[in-house]
């Protein structure tokens, strides 16, 4: 009959049960097994492959670890899958013929083999006693029993495939939202509480919260395989994902507390713009609000500077100031008056940079209208004219006044004046 079926790991379903069943694996495979649940749930000849699968893995082989990692793939298949698998699973034949032949005497099997075998046997007859059309397993249970054969003491809940009883279902869901809740806190607090300044009282509050959520996940990771449900089954894999997610960022904020000193040292370099103090050192030395202090700095600066020259007598800066002017004309005497126009104007201009403000103090204000006048006179040495006259005066005035209009440049003008005097 094999021969003309062909090879059960042949199929997908068959070939997925042969990898989850390889004995080089080191444990179970639960991804895999349950791939193979959604292959069985969702093809029409899903369930008679795994059937035949799982039946060629077990009968005859003296491998009995791969023995034992098929009958976790067939409880698994039995939680996860329906009707469809569950009337071929619970038949006569298959329960003598695979499950019960596989722990006779002359195979010599392993005790914890023997006990596997018998638990499920008994699991499943207490499971499906109710149903009339899966009631094979059962009476194969009662034959075993009548024979003398003792059944280890198991708990039954473990092996319950499908029925699961309403007032544990309901309590279930209730430690979830207890879970959900716990979670809610640890994100709350974590979001909240500084690691550096963390207070002790609140850190055991958050390790306490983490040991209750991750003894919960390890209930959740035993108890996904035993369920039929797929709304509650989803609702579970949502709340360890939570839970992970809540767990890392419980591992991150611990590593944060541990390096509480360097993490403190980094967040100096962020200052609050409205507490700073130009004059503190502290918060030069930072190197934040260089502007600021470079600012401050050079108006302290300028306001030295400018009480510093308010004090200062005007008229030794402007003896200081004729006598350069009077070097320099006593060098060059044959330029002409518009060069020492323009060289006046130069020294006036270095005057005002140096002093970078005007004097306050113009208690010398006509000695300096004198000796502005003595610079005049020595300008005029430099002119071949003789005196002006009353009307040649009055006609300079005239000619500068019609020049004004007209905005001439400083050079121009004094060429009006050479020619007039001329």
């Amino acid at each position: 009959m094999e021969f003309l079926l062909g090879n059960p790991f042949s199929t997908p379903v068959g070939q997925r049960i042969e990898s989850a069943t390889n004995s080089s694996l080191p444990s179970e495979d639960w991804a895999l097994n349950m791939e193979i649940c959604d292959l069985i749930n969702s093809s029409e000849e899903g369930p008679k492959d795994a059937i035949r699968a799982i039946k060629k893995r077990i009968v005859g082989n003296k491998n009995f670890k791969e023995v034992m990692l098929a009958l976790t793939v067939l409880e698994t298949c039995v939680k996860n899958c329906g009707y469809r698998f569950h009337i071929l699973v619970t038949t006569r034949d298959f329960v003598e013929g695979v499950l019960v032949r596989s722990i006779i005497p002359r195979n010599n099997p392993p005790l914890v083999l023997h006990d596997r075998v018998l638990g499920i046997v008994q699991a499943w007859a207490d499971a499906f006693r109710s149903s009339p059309d899966l009631t094979g397993v059962v009476s194969v249970y009662e034959d075993l029993r009548r024979k003398g054969l003792e059944f280890p003491m198991t708990e039954l809940d473990g092996y319950s495939p499908v029925q699961q009883a309403p007032q544990k279902i309901k309590k279930l869901k209730t430690e979830l939202g207890v879970v959900r809740s716990n979670l809610t806190m640890m994100s709350d607090m974590m979001s909240q509480l500084d690691p550096v300044t963390v207070k002790q009282a609140d850190m055991e509050l958050l390790e306490q919260l983490y040991t209750v959520c991750k003894d919960m996940q390890e209930r959740i990771v035993k108890i996904v395989p035993r369920l039929s449900e797929e709304k509650l089954i989803e609702e579970l894999l949502a709340t360890n994902d939570e839970m992970n997610t809540a767990f890392t960022r419980y591992h991150r904020f611990e590593r944060r507390i541990a390096n509480g000193p360097n993490t403190e040292q980094k967040n100096h370099t962020y200052v609050n713009l409205t507490d700073l103090d130009l004059k503190a050192e502290s918060v030069g030395q930072s190197g934040i609000p260089s502007f600021y202090n470079d600012r401050s700095l050079s108006q302290s600066k300028t306001d030295s500077l400018s009480s510093q020259m308010a004090t200062l007598s005007t008229s030794e800066s402007d003896d200081a100031l004729s006598q350069k002017i009077n070097v320099s004309t006593q060098q060059r005497p044959s330029e002409k008056s518009e060069v020492a126009v323009d060289g006046l104007a130069q020294a006036q201009d270095s005057r005002l940079l140096n002093t970078a403000t005007i004097p306050i103090n113009q208690s010398n204000v006509m000695d300096d209208i004198e000796k502005w006048l003595a610079l005049d006179d020595e300008y005029d040495d430099f002119e071949d004219s003789d005196g002006v006259t009353s009307e040649e005066f009055d006609r300079f005035l005239a000619e500068r006044a019609k020049a004004a209009e007209r905005l001439p440049s400083v050079k121009a003008s004094s060429k009006d004046t050479n020619h007039s005097e001329s």
